[in-house]
């Protein structure tokens, strides 16, 4: 069971949600993940291994993730930070883990080690929520500055659904072309025409979902495509599915 629950309101410029994921399966199981701009931390709880707890870094996708979970307890729980939200807590180059899992080395975390320690000996789901808001919240001092740049262009991109230029968006931060695009890479961990896709992505997945009768044509027009074919591509080419896979 996959449930998703809101970060503290002090917190939400930085994280998008937290999200658990708890069951018991008797057959392997594969998870699809799409892309969608953020980056995750990911705790395992349900493993026994001596690693159970500690957090697994997920980078910005470009493409599908698949996960296959074994036969037994999956008890997992994420951070997904907002767009550029991972930066007020570490200066690791984000693009460097872009399509990447890697484990969190101490050194580079937020987490000290009675983090690590407490958060899976907690029964409930919503204890460990409220541990982390404290936590996190206890350390807003010493967060680093955010590039505020960046995050505005990264809030007209999201406002307008990734139909946006390049240029206009450098134009709107008063950045050129090439500074733009190497402090949003650095900043996001892709380029911007990259993440303006994923938006895109993400709005037309979210229409789908509010409007199940509209005919493939239909949606893409309302969406900005230029017709069903060039959103059948970007399915494609961001999730390896159709846009009809994605409404089954």
């Amino acid at each position: 069971m996959y449930k998703e629950y809101p970060p503290d309101l002090r917190l939400q410029h930085l994280i998008e949600t937290y999200w658990v994921t708890d069951d018991v399966i008797e057959n392997p199981f594969t998870h699809r993940i799409l892309p969608d701009g953020c980056v995750d931390i990911i705790f395992d709880f349900g493993s026994n291994q001596p690693s159970a707890g500690l957090p697994m870094l997920v980078g910005t996708m470009t493409s599908l993730l698949e996960i296959t979970y074994q036969p037994g307890r999956v008890q997992m729980m994420g951070i997904r930070f907002a767009p550029a939200g991972i930066t007020a807590f570490t200066r690791m180059p984000i693009f460097g883990i872009t399509n990447r899992n890697i484990e969190l080395p101490l050194a580079e975390t937020l987490f000290d080690e009675s983090f690590y320690e407490r958060l899976p000996e907690m029964e409930y789901v919503q204890e460990r929520v409220a541990y982390i808001n404290t936590y996190l919240l206890a350390r807003m001092h010493k967060l680093y500055l955010p590039d505020r740049q960046i995050r505005h262009a990264v809030s007209l991109i999201q406002s307008n659904n990734g139909h946006v230029s390049v240029r206009e968006i450098a134009g709107e931060v008063c950045l050129s072309e090439r500074q733009f695009e190497r402090r949003f890479k650095t900043t996001i961990g892709i380029s911007p025409k990259v993440f303006s896709n994923i938006m895109r992505f993400r709005s037309v997945r979210s229409y789908m979902k509010a409007h199940p009768d509209e005919s493939m044509y239909e949606i893409a027009i309302a969406c900005g495509y230029h017709d069903h074919s060039h959103m059948n591509k970007e399915f494609q080419r961001l999730g390896s599915i159709s846009p009809s896979e994605h409404t089954v």
